[in-house]
């Protein structure tokens, strides 16, 4: 299929849908190279509308408006966000329905749930428009490699797109309707590397989109086995912390530039680096901001999403900690700059047959399956045979509730083809980790190292 046709069927994949892809598009990257009063102004117009839209149509929003005593037109850009306090996880997990905007019909809305990678797994709400700037907005990053529309994108997700289908059925789907080159990031070994292969060669995409630790490892192994993946030209990472020895195994296995994405499911699109390796935020879809510093001198990141009015998010602390940072990029670019210091943290678990699994691989698998009464759980594991989920239990935990987790243990204890056990404990509290977050996916069999020198994901020989 030529990149013209296949452009034509992605976008009227998009289309039947009810979203305008490519109007999207052209919108967007057209203020790629915006001067930056362009974008201060924009940025702000879109927050007062924003603000407004808050005000009249979610309770949540309109209530703590009155107690600060603050009226929309008190907000005029970003720097008056100050007089709003932070939106925390907590008070958005305690105030779905209040925080849902009235005047978008129920039916219209999207449910989905984060990772839970940060704190405990939220449910939000998104609508079409979302989906249109999401994918629009992807393709923004993408161009910057080079990318044109139309042409394929690999990508070693974890969630699986049309995940009711039969997945033969579910893969050619993606593949020869939406350009995507789906890659199963929850399973991945020496047979599924080889399959992976021949898949990239056979469908040959131009972009790579992965998690840092697994790229790296598809990497190594390309590398170690001296093949080569085809017209790629980009590689886009995120989710995980991408270290410096992880994007030098990617350039050179793939022969390209890396990009490091940053977003989060409350707010899809928040910066990308740019050719010249700097992290730019996107003012079109969100205001960032940064608070106190922590103990060990993280700020947190606060973001205010400019796209989601269905279910807003006003200076939401996402868990993630970074900064901002002065000064223009020499790639013509002119949108603000950010740095990132410590995003979602989990673990890589290795096993006994070779194979490893993303610590968001145990995450999203708790968090898909949604329990009520657990205030706090984590995946720890000890020993290459053995992983911990400890429980801690809230006010509604019931014996279902136990039930329920039992059949988890058991069906994750399949999924990875009972090279470890899962055993369930019941625990008052979990330890925090040194900088105060919460880390819901731990391995001691594979730790993220310091420096590539540290890296203990290679054995003596250098070898994964």
């Amino acid at each position: 299929m030529g990149i013209q046709w296949q452009r034509a069927v992605t976008l009227a994949a998009w289309w039947a849908q009810g979203v305008h892809v490519a109007r999207c598009y052209h919108r967007l990257v057209g203020r790629e190279f915006w001067a930056a009063d362009q974008w201060r102004e924009f940025q702000a117009d879109s927050l007062r509308q924003l603000v407004r839209h808050c005000y009249e149509n979610v309770p949540f929003y309109r209530d703590r408006f009155d107690a600060c005593r603050v009226r929309p037109q008190d907000i005029r850009g970003p720097e008056d966000l100050l007089r709003i306090p932070v939106l925390t996880k907590e008070e958005a997990r305690a105030n779905i329905e209040r925080l849902l905007a009235r005047n978008i019909p129920r039916r219209r809305l999207k449910p989905t749930t984060t990772s839970g990678s940060t704190g405990k797994p939220l449910t939000l709400y998104t609508d079409a428009r979302v989906s249109e700037y999401t994918e629009a907005g992807m393709w923004r990053d993408f161009v910057r490699c080079g990318w044109e529309p139309g042409e394929k994108v690999a990508g070693t997700w974890g969630q699986r797109p049309l995940g009711s289908l039969p997945r033969r059925w579910m893969h050619a789907v993606c593949d020869r309707v939406a350009g995507i080159v789906y890659l199963d990031a929850w399973c991945a070994g020496e047979r599924e590397f080889e399959q992976w292969l021949a898949k990239l060669k056979a469908q040959r995409p131009t972009v790579l989109v992965c998690f840092p630790s697994m790229g790296s490892r598809l990497a190594r192994w390309l590398m170690d086995r001296q093949e080569a993946v085809p017209g790629i030209k980009g590689v886009f990472t995120t989710a995980e912390r991408l270290y410096e020895y992880d994007r030098d195994v990617l350039a050179q296995a793939f022969g390209c530039r890396v990009f490091d994405f940053y977003g989060s499911q409350e707010v899809r699109h928040v910066a990308c680096q740019c050719e010249k390796g700097q992290m730019h935020i996107f003012p079109d879809m969100v205001v960032v901001e940064t608070g106190e510093p922590d103990e060990l001198g993280h700020p947190p990141l606060i973001l205010t999403g400019l796209v989601n009015w269905a279910m807003p998010f006003l200076r939401y602390q996402v868990g993630d900690s970074g900064s901002l940072k002065q000064g223009r990029c020499d790639c013509g670019r002119e949108s603000p700059l950010m740095e990132l210091q410590i995003t979602r943290l989990s673990d890589v678990f290795r096993f006994p047959n070779g194979k490893e699994y993303p610590g968001q691989y145990f995450i999203h698998s708790f968090s898909r399956a949604g329990f009520e009464g657990v205030e706090l759980f984590q995946f720890h594991q000890d020993q290459p045979d053995h992983i911990w989920l400890r429980v801690v239990k809230g006010r509604k935990f019931s014996p279902e509730t136990g039930q329920r987790l039992e059949a988890l243990v058991r069906e994750i204890e399949e999924q990875i083809e009972r090279q470890a056990r899962v055993e369930l404990a019941y625990s008052d509290g979990i330890d925090q980790t040194a900088s105060g977050k919460h880390c819901f996916a731990r391995s001691n069999v594979t730790k993220p190292p310091a420096s590539a020198a540290a890296d203990p994901r290679r054995g003596k020989d250098g070898k994964p």
